[in-house]
């Protein structure tokens, strides 16, 4: 059954029995569901998201970012964030995700996936460096604040291996150009991605992507 025929039905007079008949708590809970799975089946649809499993993923799994062996960190779990896990460990990579918020857990990569908060990387990790770091949505979406995004990069640094790939999702309504403002850290710098580039602008949306790699040495 469709959420929308479900909503329909609600609205009808065996709907409403059905409705009163359901605790009110439970009702609100049920309610929230909806609204999240509609915000997540929206998202997931997205052009932005399309931008990412159509072309970035394929043209880092070109690039060997993902060959056998590699440790990928996908940074923000979602529903519909599950699908990546899948593309990233095509070529035999292995992908570890986190998230702060621990009822997420259920949509991390299960047996790789640490609860914690992306400013301690190097604790929650100790001892792993990756290949590559995802970081898509997450810079205004919780990590608001240039102390926070410097805290973040800073984070990101230290967990990738020299010459390692970082993707920098952000929307431009949500932050300042985190470029331009110079919050990331001096072993980032802009890379170009063969099949990419460096920068793409969304069209249509606020949604900016940026590759960059950790330099081999920084003085």
């Amino acid at each position: 059954m469709s959420f929308e025929f479900a909503d329909r039905l609600l609205e009808t007079g065996v709907g409403r029995q059905l409705k009163r008949a359901i605790p009110a708590g439970l009702r609100a809970r049920l309610r929230d569901s909806l609204v999240t799975w509609r915000r997540d089946r929206n998202i997931a649809r997205s052009l932005d998201r399309a931008i990412l499993t159509d072309i970035i993923i394929p043209a880092l799994a070109d690039a060997h970012a993902f060959a056998y062996g590699a440790d990928v960190l996908w940074i923000g779990c979602r529903r519909y964030t599950k699908g990546y896990y899948r593309l990233i460990e095509r070529q035999g990579a292995r992908c570890w995700t986190i998230d702060i918020d621990p009822d997420l857990r259920r949509w991390g990569r299960r047996g790789r996936h640490v609860v914690g908060t992306m400013l301690e990387l190097d604790l929650l990790f100790p001892g792993l460096r990756f290949d590559v770091v995802l970081c898509n949505g997450v810079f205004g979406f919780g990590v608001n604040t240039r102390s926070e995004q410097e805290k973040a990069s800073a984070a990101m640094g230290s967990v990738i291996k020299p010459a390692g790939w970082l993707l920098l999702g952000w929307n431009t309504g949500r932050i300042r150009d985190p470029l331009e403002e110079k919050v990331l850290c001096p072993s980032f710098e802009p890379s170009c991605l063969p099949g990419f580039g460096t920068r793409k602008v969304v069209e249509g949306c606020t949604h900016v992507f940026d590759i960059l790699r950790r330099c081999s040495d920084v003085g």
